[in-house]
């Protein structure tokens, strides 16, 4: 599996204790920040850094209630949370770390090569059930979503569906890796994904809005605006927390920082 559920960074210089960075939060940026900690203790003596995955709710809900220094996102802040930061006195600072695009897949088996938001939304709405109403074999659709707890399920939620409410058969998954392995096991499975979970085990299909000619996902600055799913990853933390954060923040968005983004694949 490309990404690790969690991990904790832990360099040695000398014998003197070493403050703790702790970032948590979305499994989208997960591989981002994983990345990008690794790399900054190679070159830079620095704290000890902890990157934990589990969602973007699970993030934000931390950044809350102190539990995180930095909370991971794939979307922005509810307004449910913005007054509960409001009514605390509590100022948050919001940094886009890196651009994903959202990859609609299915397994390799499935001929198709692309959808339209108006398919895409009737298969996760439940109206159609079967692939060959869409041009596709004979066969039952699988639908797959990441849970409510995640930003990629707000923002397909949000973007894809427009309010309506998903099929009571769709399947909820807890994490991107476990997503990518159903898809890739099942026969007539689809789901969506941030781009750098894309393995040869799935099948990414070009999507169309109407407004442009269907479009595959890629790694790149063209997608943000010719595919319509593109969005923004998002770093949370205390205003009054930068002072100890900016070194690490500093590298991340550095050329060297972007460089790291883009190779774990992303778009810097």
């Amino acid at each position: 599996m490309r990404a690790r559920v969690g991990f904790l960074l832990i360099v040695l210089w000398g014998c003197a204790p070493r403050e703790l960075i702790t970032i948590k939060g979305s499994d989208t940026v997960l591989p981002v920040s994983q990345a990008l900690a690794e790399t900054y203790l190679e070159l830079h003596p620095a704290p000890l850094i902890s990157v934990t995955g589990g969602g973007s709710g699970v993030g934000i809900a931390a950044l809350l209630n102190g539990d995180t220094d930095i909370a991971m996102s794939s979307r922005p802040l509810k307004l449910a949370e913005r007054l509960r930061l409001t009514a605390a006195g509590r100022t948050l600072v919001e940094d886009t770390i890196a651009w994903d695009v959202l990859a609609v897949c299915v397994h390799p088996s499935n001929p198709l090569s692309h959808l339209t938001r108006e398919a895409l939304v009737a298969i996760y709405t439940g109206a159609v059930t079967n692939w060959k109403a869409l041009g596709g074999p004979d066969l039952p659709i699988v639908v797959y979503s990441r849970e409510s707890s995640s930003g990629t399920f707000e923002f397909f939620r949000e973007h894809v569906l427009q309010g309506k409410d998903f099929a009571p058969s769709v399947r909820f998954i807890p994490a991107t890796g476990t997503l990518v392995q159903s898809i890739a096991q099942t026969p007539g499975a689809i789901g969506y994904l941030g781009i750098a979970y894309l393995t040869p085990g799935v099948k990414p299909l070009a999507l169309s809005d109407g407004a442009h000619p269907p479009t595959l996902p890629t790694k790149n600055r063209t997608a943000l605006t010719t595919y319509p799913l593109a969005r923004p990853l998002f770093y949370y933390y205390e205003a009054r927390a930068l002072p100890r954060l900016k070194p690490f923040l500093a590298f991340a968005h550095s050329p060297e920082g972007q460089r790291v983004i883009e190779k774990v694949g992303y778009v810097p």
